[in-house]
């Protein structure tokens, strides 16, 4: 048998308990059903959380359809984002006490935590070498069209058919 936390004023209690000595607050028994794992919001979050998906996995179905509304518009993509480094990195204890009304379940995967700041962090490299590249082979070619442009030919009038090339 665990312990898990109460509801209202969040002291450790026993699994079995239906209310707080503590407090007195009436506790929900969650069910292995109805539990919420935190890798599986995270996953969820990050691959499909633009679409609102991880708000009804986390039965937040209100959130989820205005995610549903406006993904189109790439402000819930930017949300979910943030709620995946959030989801990633919150402690066991205070995902318990949030979404399994304290019951304690297994912490994110190092794997999954080490994905989520790799990827971003890719992403981010890739565009910003979408833009680098090529405004340095823009910037490559202008300057060799200038340096073309600033050559001066002279032609030496004591040797026929000579040009030299003076920089």
């Amino acid at each position: 048998m665990g312990m898990v936390f109460c509801r209202g004023c969040g002291k450790e209690i026993h699994e079995s308990a239906v209310s707080c000595p503590h407090c007195g607050c009436q506790q929900l028994t969650a069910t292995a059903a109805n539990l919420k794992n935190q890798n599986v919001a995270t996953v969820l979050a990050a691959f499909t959380g633009g679409f609102g998906i991880h708000r009804f996995y986390l039965s937040r179905p209100i959130s989820g359809v205005l995610y549903l509304l406006f993904f189109w518009t790439a402000i819930p993509g930017l949300i979910a984002f943030v709620e995946t480094l959030i989801y990633a990195f919150t402690s066991p204890q205070s995902w318990a006490q949030k979404y399994n009304n304290g019951q304690i379940g297994a912490p994110v995967h190092i794997a999954l935590k080490i994905l989520v700041v790799i990827f971003p962090a890719i992403f981010t490299i890739g565009i910003l070498a979408a833009i680098a590249i090529p405004a340095y082979q823009d910037y490559v070619t202008r300057a060799r069209e200038a340096n073309l442009s600033t050559m001066h030919y002279e032609v030496d009038t004591h040797k026929p058919n000579v040009i030299e090339l003076k920089i």
